[in-house]
């Protein structure tokens, strides 16, 4: 299990890389891939969205300076404070 929650954070880092949005999480179509274990689908799921956060930040979409003060006027600012 653990090599596949893995798996799945590097899929959505990578899918980040691709320019898919959040609402592109794999694991939020359960047509296509059906529920039997809800805590297993939610870890898969919370293991897409890590990783494409982390893309996210990486790729400088977040706008926090070097020494992690928020930015003036940044909306993002409360949750960092």
């Amino acid at each position: 299990m653990f090599e596949d929650l893995l798996e799945m954070q590097e899929r959505g880092a990578r899918d980040r890389s691709l320019g898919r949005s959040l609402a592109d999480n794999p694991m939020s179509k359960p047509d296509v891939l059906p529920i039997t274990d809800l805590q297993e689908w939610f870890s898969m799921f919370d293991a897409w969205r890590f990783g494409w956060a982390i893309e996210d930040a990486m790729a400088g979409h977040i706008d926090m300076p070097r020494d992690g003060r928020a930015v003036s006027g940044d909306s993002r600012a409360a949750w960092r404070a």
